[in-house]
């Protein structure tokens, strides 16, 4: 069932970001690197951290403003908005990835 959920969401993000996303930099960052963040950032919601928590603990990881830092913000509001109901903590990494390798 979680398949066939996850499958159905990756659908409809591409179908639906396609026609209004643009490449963004990213930085020293990799795809690889974005989605490994994105699987961090599903495990911080699934043990019950808070969105405003999780920030904080960005904000460790990376202190300074950067390209990077504004990549995992779009990350982390992704994975604790609507979309990251129905992820898993491996897939939120493999959609961010993808996401990431197609341009998104």
């Amino acid at each position: 069932m979680k398949k066939t959920v996850w499958y159905l969401t990756w659908l409809v993000l591409s179908a639906v970001t396609q026609a209004h996303a643009s490449p963004y930099p990213l930085g020293d960052m990799t795809c690889n690197d974005i989605g490994a963040f994105a699987t961090q950032a599903m495990q911080w919601r699934e043990d019950g951290i808070s969105l405003k928590d999780a920030r904080t603990r960005l904000d460790g990881l990376r202190a300074e403003e950067s390209v990077e830092k504004k990549n995992m913000r779009a990350v982390m509001d992704i994975v604790y908005g609507g979309h990251g109901d129905s992820w898993t903590v491996e897939s939120a990494g493999n959609i961010m990835r993808v996401d990431c390798e197609s341009g998104r």
